[in-house]
């Protein structure tokens, strides 16, 4: 009778122990082999081609909106590198405009250009009280402002982006980048063809010499630009 108590003990304490073992066994593996913390996904590059559309339909890139961002975001998003100047041409209303000549979009280098209207009256002040005028191949005249100067144009409206890539794209990296454009046609005189996007706010050229210019603008605006016959 005592032999049959002792193995009706060890038999209890074999199933204690295997069980115990089978709960301590995950709490084992886990501490010896702990479980990656989650990865988040790396934020995708600011590539020309990767533009999004705000809630008014007007294109967001490299972390601008067109008709949406002001002077004061650019030079927080961009930094104080740009170098900055009141264009006026006659017979339209002057614009502010700022360059900077080393971007990087993603992995992609060129120049970026931003102009910014609203307030014509005092971009019209500012403009004629400076007496240093230069002209620009574009056949305005511009006066040039220090970083120090920008403080009254913080709140002008940005409506228009450019960006002018060093590597040329051609035709088919274009089509595979942008994707089908709605309008594409070329000019007779100089060779530039244009690939048009109206609903995206994008307008890509590539001049006969390889050049190419991409503009960001706000559909309304590109759609008036594509020729009728287009």
């Amino acid at each position: 009778m005592a032999r049959k108590k002792i193995r009706l003990r060890q038999l209890y304490w074999i199933l204690g122990l295997t069980l115990l073992g089978i709960i301590l066994a995950p709490l084992v593996r886990l501490l010896w082999h702990p479980t990656p913390p989650p990865q988040t996904a790396a934020p995708e590059p600011p590539l020309p081609w990767r533009v999004t559309l705000d809630g008014r339909g007007h294109p967001v890139v490299f972390g601008l909106a067109v008709e949406g961002s002001t002077v004061a975001d650019a030079r927080r998003h961009l930094g104080e590198d740009g170098q900055w100047a009141i264009l006026a041409r006659e017979g339209s209303a002057p614009v502010l405009e700022a360059y900077y000549p080393d971007f990087t979009a993603g992995y992609i280098e060129g120049k970026l250009i931003l102009r910014f209207a609203g307030e014509p009256a005092l971009l019209e002040r500012e403009f004629a009280r400076r007496s240093k005028k230069s002209p620009t191949a574009g056949g305005a005249r511009k006066v040039e402002l220090k970083e120090s100067e920008l403080a009254p144009f913080a709140g002008l409206e940005l409506t228009l982006i450019t960006f002018l890539p060093k590597a040329s794209l051609d035709e088919t990296v274009i089509r595979e980048r942008f994707g089908p454009p709605a309008h594409v046609w070329e000019e007779e005189e100089s060779g530039t063809r244009h690939y048009l996007y109206p609903e995206r706010g994008i307008h890509v050229l590539r001049e006969a010499r390889g050049r190419t210019v991409i503009e960001y603008a706000a559909p309304e605006r590109l759609r008036r630009h594509a020729p009728a016959q287009h």
